[in-house]
């Protein structure tokens, strides 16, 4: 392959946007798709490269599947792959690094055929990376842009080095959100071949550092912007990270060079589906107010900023139109205020989506039963805990109460939830885990957790920021260990995912932590049901409603009166013990009001907290259980119960 041109040389020429492995094959990357159209808008002709899918169509899917399984990602698998052909060193034995993934938190995900799929990576990453120098005429680009988010910076270094190499006056550049703060400044630091490192949103950065490229004008100065000084020196930014104000301004996405890479690779297509990405806000506007203990999500770019619901709803239809109904939405966190016009919009759309939101835990019955008929059939609520006071530690905002009302609202819509419990919080008690654990057989009906985590403290958390404050030391995550072959002040740089090590040990919550997890395990691979159906005429005498009960143990069946149907009636979201009395001693006097609770408590079909009640079975006509995956699939149209349809008509305000 010849050399480029002088014209080319001068800066003058076409921007390739790289994605490399790993990263999950059903979905693009928004970030160079929003980049790409924020440099056509200039004039600035640039392209797209996804090749995390030619990664998994050189080693094979079963091999690629071992390296990106998400329940391990903090083992670094995916970077520990590249790791060798990032730093041009021969390959050391690699057994240390597998024997600590069998034998610590991750060994259960092991077989001996996922060891080999990981080594099988691992030995072809550097051909990997010739293959996809092969793959591409270099000449014709004056840039290459890297996306580094997650486990692709040991890739991208590798490929970014033979570039280097054969075409030095290719500008490098290197994004995404491993490259925040100081962890851009150390990577630019430590690897040569990266000539800047744009942290924080580049939409309005890349446009200008490209066009100073191209005039030979000099690249620092610009926000958040790291760039090699004369001499080759690490010149960080003097100008913080800036951030879109106005989320309209950003450019309309566009997946066709994701679709054009899928083309080219037609086993990956075929076993594969695409599934496009949409956003509609950035930051967080709970974080804002109260910055939950644990989460570096959002970097330095907290402040919450939303599309108008107008442009939302225009782009999230065109993306469906051209690319599918079947869409993942990459926000934090919801608008509240799209309860208003946009979630009825896409209500009245004469045919369905399919989309995934981050939601806060403090939605209503309509809300929840809107977001079902919107097309937002899976929804990520930050449930996190079945403890208020382990809640109250994170910063959630939520209750164990609130969060089982979440669950139950959402499986009477129709929607999945998806989210993991998580433990091992600085403050927390055994006796906050053997509580969560008694509520678990309760409510085996809704949606269980998809895993059981310890907490960390990734960078940008409150546990980052001030570990001393919360009792604990941080470290980075072993994986880095093996990743990076530098020391240990540069590592604590590089990294952003930081283990917390207690002031001491506690055996006593150690085990009511596999206590809890023993129950959430029974809960994930069960089958239990809890419906309440009211009785129509011709019913046994007295009895108004059934409960049948499929929960532990042999199926029951509860007849219910007419106090205890009020009762549950009244409590189908949360209800204090007081107004509830209130609100039914007139009917049917106090004593039978306390009588029927106290009975229903006894059956489980009540959740008590403190004062607090709220009914557990799961409105008819309805779903039995909470919907799996597969249900929310393929069951549009179904009827779910009738509350929800005409609560969806009167959306109140959001709980905060």
């Amino acid at each position: 392959m010849k050399f480029a041109s002088a014209a080319t040389e001068r800066g003058v020429g076409r921007t390739l946007l790289v994605a490399m492995p790993v990263a999950a094959l059903h979905y693009p990357v928004i970030g160079l798709s929003l980049l790409k159209g924020a440099l056509a808008r200039q004039g600035m002709a640039a392209d797209i490269r996804h090749f995390y899918l030619d990664f998994a169509d050189y080693i094979g899917f079963d091999a690629y599947a071992a390296v990106e399984d998400a329940r391990y990602f903090l083992a670094m698998v995916g970077d520990w792959v590249f790791a060798g052909a990032a730093h041009d060193t021969p390959q050391a034995e690699p057994f240390t690094f597998l024997n600590g993934l069998m034998t610590g938190d991750y060994g259960r995900y092991f077989s001996a055929p996922r060891l080999m799929g990981i080594l099988t990576a691992r030995t072809k990453a550097p051909g990997f990376i010739d293959h996809c120098f092969g793959l591409v005429d270099w000449s014709r680009y004056a840039v290459v842009g890297f996306s580094t988010s997650f486990q692709q910076t040991m890739a991208s270094l590798a490929l970014a080095r033979r570039i280097k190499a054969a075409y030095p006056h290719i500008l490098i550049v290197f994004g995404g959100a491993n490259c925040s703060d100081e962890m851009g400044v150390e990577l630019h630091r430590r690897y040569p071949s990266i000539d800047v490192v744009v942290g924080g949103e580049a939409e309005e950065v890349l446009p200008e550092l490209l066009r100073r490229h191209a005039a030979g004008l000099a690249l620092d100065g610009l926000p958040g912007t790291t760039v090699r000084g004369p001499d080759g020196a690490t010149v960080p930014a003097t100008v913080p990270a800036g951030m879109i104000t106005d989320m309209d301004s950003l450019p309309a996405l566009d997946y066709a060079d994701f679709y054009a890479d899928r083309a080219r690779l037609p086993a990956v297509a075929e076993r594969f589906p695409a599934f496009p990405l949409f956003e509609s806000a950035r930051g967080c506007w709970w974080g804002q107010k109260h910055h939950c203990t644990f989460c570096g999500l959002n970097g330095l770019g907290m402040a919450y900023r939303s599309k108008s619901q107008d442009r939302a709803y225009a782009e999230l239809t065109a993306v469906a139109d051209r690319f599918g109904r079947e869409i993942m939405v990459v926000d934090n966190i919801l608008d509240s205020r799209y309860f208003g016009d946009f979630l009825p919009r896409l209500a009245a759309l004469d045919r369905p989506l399919l989309l995934h939101y981050e939601v806060k835990a403090n939605l209503r019955a309509g809300q929840l039963a809107l977001l079902g008929q919107a097309g937002v059939r899976k929804i990520q609520p930050g449930v996190e805990s079945l403890s208020t006071p382990v809640l109250a530690l994170m910063r959630k905002g939520t209750t164990l109460l609130r969060n089982v009302q979440t669950l139950r609202l959402a499986a009477e819509a129709g929607v999945l939830v998806d989210w993991s419990h998580l433990y091992g919080f600085p403050g927390e008690t055994a006796d906050h885990y053997r509580a969560a654990a008694a509520v678990v057989p309760k409510i085996t009906h809704l949606h269980p957790p998809g895993g059981f985590h310890r907490v960390r403290a990734d960078r940008f958390s409150p546990y980052f920021n001030d570990p001393a404050a919360f009792g604990v030391t941080i470290q980075p995550v072993p994986g880095y260990a093996h990743i990076y072959p530098h020391d240990a002040d540069s590592l604590a740089r590089l990294a952003y995912h930081f283990d917390m090590v207690p002031e001491r040990p506690d055996e006593d919550l150690a085990a009511a932590h596999a206590a809890l997890a023993a129950q959430l395990d029974l809960w994930r691979t069960g089958e239990a049901t809890l419906t309440l159906t009211p009785v129509s005429d011709g019913g046994a005498p007295g009895v108004m409603a059934v409960v049948e009960d499929g929960r532990a143990g042999p199926p029951r069946r509860h007849e219910l009166d007419a106090v205890a149907t009020a009762v549950l009636a009244a409590c189908a979201e949360i209800q204090g013990a007081g107004p509830l009395l209130t609100l039914l001693a007139p009917r049917f006097g106090a004593e039978a009001v306390t009588a029927a609770v106290a009975g229903l408590e006894r059956l489980d079909l009540l959740l008590r907290e403190g004062d607090e009640l709220l009914a557990l079975p799961l409105r008819q006509p309805g779903f039995a259980r909470a919907p799996r995956h597969e249900e929310i699939r393929t069951s549009w149209g179904r009827s779910y119960f009738h509350h929800a349809q005409q609560a969806a008509a009167r959306v109140p305000e959001p709980v905060a």
